[in-house]
């Protein structure tokens, strides 16, 4: 039987895909597009974080580390995400976008999420894979 957090990374491989492809566009989005691709960076970001809550379970032991600002920091302190200020910054960003909508606020995240966010989950990937 596979491994829980191997599981949910498959998941999040998807949605990553899915988000890079939206992007892929970028910045000549619609409006439309724009509101997808802030949704799929929405559902991307809750598979990476649940992933690492798994796999921080899993494999470390930590079965206590629940919710992302917990999972985030104990990733950041275990050396599994560098560039932990981001990773902060990305989870107050999506937690802004989806408690209220703020058109200017989006157009400013949507750019994070291109510029840097995308090449942050993209390293999450990349980490995970090899622990495969």
């Amino acid at each position: 039987m596979a491994k829980r957090w191997v599981e949910r990374y498959e998941f999040f491989q998807k949605a990553l895909g899915q988000l890079v492809a939206g992007l892929a566009a970028y910045p000549d989005l619609n409006e439309l597009e724009k509101d997808g691709a802030i949704l799929r960076f929405e559902f991307t970001f809750e598979l990476a974080w649940k992933t690492l809550q798994d796999y921080l379970a899993q494999e470390s032991g930590y079965v206590d580390v629940k919710g992302p600002r917990v999972v985030i920091k104990q990733a950041i302190q275990d050396g599994f995400l560098a560039d932990g200020h981001l990773w902060l910054q990305m989870l107050l960003d999506r937690n802004e976008l989806t408690h209220s909508y703020d058109e200017e606020k989006s157009r400013v995240v949507l750019e994070a999420i291109s510029t840097t966010y995308v090449g942050l989950l993209t390293k999450l990937d990349k980490s995970l894979a090899s622990k495969l």
